[in-house]
């Protein structure tokens, strides 16, 4: 995902084009003010839409007519995954990024670190480490036998 630089907040803000902003979506502008989408829809030529949001801080309801390509600070959704969560929320020290991981990933069983592995990046790669694991097995009885 892309980032922006906002006026009057530190950090760079995740964004999208305005193009692919949604209905129930909270935008973030200048100096930390957010937004809601209401309704998004493109223009005539396509080539902007009109969005009209509703200020979070005054309760006001504007128009605005952005470029579709123009980038959009959103403000991140509540993840729902109680793995993401934990990573989200880690204890940051000053040992080392695997130790912090690896101490917020311990609450969690095997079984649900593998789903949750699965459900993220797909199967492939799981499956060819289990493969190799498998096959090291194979390969190391049929020594023992010799």
């Amino acid at each position: 995902m892309k980032t922006i630089k906002l006026q009057g907040i530190h950090t760079p803000q995740k964004a999208i084009p305005a193009a692919e902003l949604k209905p129930g979506m909270v935008t973030v502008w200048n100096f930390g003010y957010t937004s809601t989408v209401k309704s998004v829809e493109p223009t005539k030529s396509g080539k902007s839409v009109k969005c009209v949001i509703i200020s979070d801080e005054s309760g006001n309801e504007h128009t605005r007519t952005m470029r579709a390509d123009r980038l959009v600070a959103v403000k991140e959704e509540e993840t729902k995954n109680p793995i993401d969560k934990a990573l989200a929320s880690r204890q940051r020290t000053y040992k080392s990024i695997y130790c912090d991981i690896g101490t917020a990933l311990g609450a969690f069983s095997t079984s649900e670190l593998a789903e949750y592995y699965i459900q993220r990046f797909g199967d492939s790669a799981l499956r060819y480490f289990l493969e190799q694991g498998i096959i090291a097995a194979e390969i190391s009885k049929e020594k023992e036998a010799i």
